[in-house]
């Protein structure tokens, strides 16, 4: 039988989790059970008020009636009692629960019908006394059946409701009560009733599940224990008052890989090694006091192993268990090594690096020593794994690693803190002269060619020294220092090393200021647009204009590019600047007569953006410009990276009408490759070719083959930095199609050319979505 079958036990165990089975069945039986026990009490109780009731009433005009009532009241708790009688005889067994809990709720609402009408009926005849009887006594039964239905709170409920309707009838009837008094009283007492009813339901089935959750675990407990010695990788000990080792078993003897015999009466510190925590053990054992999870160190068949003990104190010795944690001691071993160990070369990771930096810096506080960091990084390595392959790029790093290790003393400490950056801490006296040694090995050691899948891979590095002499550097600020170091190495022309020096921090504090001051600009409007004309060779008109970036700045002037754009570069601000000139570029290209176009130059950022497609789109179609018109820069050595990436990137330009040109040709890697495959609409000549034309033998056979290799791919030549009329003329004389340069023009605000003078708002271009 399922309880949920059972009428009214779901709003019975409601508060607690559902119900259903064995335990389900169980706790019905307890709840009958303990109900039929109170039963006996209750049934004398309300029989004994039902007397009360009677000899009060009987000298009422209806005795019969009273008489007739009092035997019904006599009939009802004779079933009730005979129903827990009987179950007590069986030892509170209960067979049919369904017909149990029915029997109970019957006799209930039968007994709460009974007196619930015994207290309407009578008070219409009762006097005052009586009256006041009826109530005290309706009041004390409703009282009792909170106790008596303790674990039935839908008995109790049953049982009440009548009483509580027949009171208030009663109230009514009777001359001169006040009705809603009565009904407010009888209402509040069986709100509070019901409650405390279903309050105790709810403790009785709380206990009941906690009963049988403590036999749950006490039997798993049992289970556990009766199969420790026969399955479990721990074993059990105990020892006297001195420490002895009692009574070994077979198990402790192979853990320990000796015969259990030999153990017996053999102190047990004396398994272990020397340690601390051995100590603590032979503490323990001498005062008798528990201990737990004790980890100590021993040797077994010449390797290291770690048990860890428990015990409590039994008799006149300690007993308790043991457990083999080797296993697990060296798995925390493995994952220290791996937080702190770079897992490609083995080498000591940044962690660990920083960690031991600060512990020098402190022990040198304490001592006449030095504190040096040689911060490194290797020249090109980019390239090597664009070119060779990450796992090349990775086994040099690892020969490198090992190089550095050869170069450095073995007090020093090598760690490679990510990618191709490694440092190397020193410490001892003369730190100063003993870093540039050290530095000087490691460059030649890094220099010489490595062997890598045989082939020979070449590098070089770069080193920063930093060196700490006063107690108030700390390790950040070290590291900072070195880096700085390292920047103004590469700045010397690479494979060379530098000490920190305390104008660094100021060139470091300018190159900050710079920067905030360029996010200040662009957030402000403080760049603007220069432009510088392309002439037509032929007929010298001008046919289009390349916009060049000027920042005014309102402290420091008119900054040109060369001082800011390399910084823009490093901190990624190229971006977003060179999404402003592009889009600045063509609202003023929008004003200007429709045969001039605009060049712009994009940054190898900017090819990387992936923002770039969508700039260029919405430049173009909100200032209503035909695509052809924008025409966008690109120099060779962007082609050396991502070719493939950034060949697609100039097919999507092309394919929305944009013109591409490949700027300062023949400086870089040029290669007829590129030309072939890569959508260019122009070829710029670089102004390195046009200084020596005319006065050297050597330049124009290069300008010339320029200008012919454009023209048969269907390209037009611009020539950079056109100074004199004799390069134009030399130029004309060789097909040259465009040419910019101080001779006609420097770059200037579009207002200083007067054919591109403003258009009025009427005349503007629409805009287009």
């Amino acid at each position: 039988m399922q309880l949920q079958d059972v009428p009214g036990t779901a709003q019975m165990i409601h508060p607690l989790s559902p119900q259903t089975g064995d335990s389900a069945r169980q706790l019905l039986t307890e709840r009958i059970a303990d109900n039929l026990r109170r039963a006996v009490t209750g049934a004398i109780g309300g029989t004994a008020n039902a007397v009360a009731v009677a000899l009060t009433m009987l000298s009422s005009p209806y005795p019969g009636m009273v008489l007739l009532w009092l035997a019904g009241i006599f009939a009802v708790s004779g079933a009730r009692l005979e129903l827990a009688l009987r179950r007590r005889r069986a030892g509170w067994a209960t067979i049919d629960g369904r017909r149990d809990l029915w029997h109970i709720h019957a006799t209930a609402l039968a007994n709460g019908l009974l007196w619930g009408a015994g207290i309407a009926a009578g008070a219409s005849i009762a006097n005052t006394r009586q009256f006041i009887v009826i109530a005290i006594l309706s009041g004390g039964m409703l009282g009792a059946s909170v106790l008596t239905y303790s674990t039935m709170a839908l008995a109790a409920v049953l049982f009440m409701v009548p009483i509580c309707v027949g009171t208030i009838i009663a109230w009514a009837l009777f001359p001169g009560a006040q009705v809603w008094v009565g009904t407010l009283f009888c209402a509040s007492y069986l709100l509070i009733l019901s409650r405390g009813a279903f309050q105790n339901q709810r403790e009785f089935t709380k206990a009941f599940h906690a009963r049988e959750q403590l036999r749950e675990t006490g039997a798993t407990v049992q289970l556990l224990l009766n199969d420790f010695e026969a399955q479990s990788a721990d074993w059990l000990w105990k020892v006297d008052s001195l420490g002895r080792i009692q009574e070994p078993s077979p198990r402790f003897g192979d853990a320990a890989r000796r015969a259990w015999q030999l153990l017996d009466g053999m102190p047990l510190p004396d398994l272990f090694a020397p340690c601390p925590e051995t100590e603590r053990l032979a503490a323990h054992l001498a005062r008798r006091t528990p201990f737990r999870d004790i980890t100590l160190p021993l040797t077994l068949d010449g390797s290291p192993h770690w048990w860890t003990l428990s015990a409590q104190p039994w008799q006149d010795g300690m007993r308790g268990v043991a457990r083999d944690v080797t296993a697990q001691k060296r798995a925390e071993a493995r994952v220290s090594h791996m937080a702190h160990y770079d897992g490609l070369t083995n080498l000591a990771n940044r962690f660990l690096f920083n960690e031991t930096l600060a512990g020098a810096l402190l022990r040198r506080r304490a001592q006449d020593d030095g504190v040096a960091v040689l911060y490194l990084d290797l020249d090109r390595f980019k390239s090597v794994n664009d070119t060779l392959g990450h796992p090349v790029g990775d086994k040099l790093l690892c020969e490198v690693a090992r190089r550095i290790e050869d170069a450095v003393r073995k007090s020093d400490l090598v760690a490679r803190l990510g990618g191709d950056e490694f440092a190397i801490l020193m410490h001892g006296r003369r730190i100063d002269h003993i870093a540039e040694k050290t530095a000087n090995r490691i460059i030649e050691a890094v220099r010489q060619p490595c062997l890598i899948e045989d082939g020979q891979v070449l590098t070089s590095t770069s080193i920063g020294i930093a060196v700490s002499h006063d107690s108030q550097t700390d390790a950040a600020t070290l590291m900072k220092q070195a880096d700085l170091a390292l920047y103004v190495a590469k700045g010397r022309g690479r494979g060379v090393f530098s000490h920190f020096e305390p104008g660094m921090d100021e060139a470091a504090a300018a190159r900050r200021e710079l920067e905030m001051d360029m996010r200040t600009g662009l957030s402000e409007g403080q760049f603007e647009l220069h432009y510088q004309p392309l002439i037509d060779v032929i007929t010298r008109r001008t046919v289009g204009y390349e916009a060049l970036v000027r920042w005014r700045h309102p402290a420091r002037g008119m900054v040109m590019p060369d001082l800011f754009i390399p910084l823009a570069e490093e901190t990624g601000l190229v971006v977003p600047l060179g999404d402003w000139v592009i889009r600045r570029a063509c609202q003023e290209l929008a004003l200007w007569p429709a045969h001039l176009r605009v060049a712009v130059n994009l940054s190898p950022a900017q090819l990387r953006s992936a923002g770039l497609i969508s700039t260029v789109m919405q430049a173009v179609a909100e200032n209503g410009i035909a695509p052809d018109r924008l025409e966008l820069e690109i120099t060779e050595n962007v082609l050396l990276k991502d070719n493939a990436v950034h060949g697609a990137l100039l097919h999507k330009l092309r394919g929305l009408g944009v013109r591409v040109a490949l700027d300062d040709f023949g400086t870089g890697y040029s290669s007829l490759n590129y030309l072939r495959a890569f959508p260019f609409d122009k070829i710029k000549i670089d102004r390195c070719f046009l200084k020596g034309l005319g006065e050297s033998d050597e330049t124009l056979p290069i300008v010339r083959a320029v200008i012919a290799l454009a023209h048969a791919m269907g390209m037009t030549t611009t020539a950079e930095g056109v100074e004199n009329e004799h390069q134009m003329r030399v130029l004309l004389a060789e097909g040259c199609d465009q040419a910019q340069g101080y001779l006609f023009s420097r770059a200037l605000p579009a207002a200083d050319f007067p054919e591109l003078r403003r258009q009025s708002p009427v005349d503007a271009p629409k805009k287009t979505a």
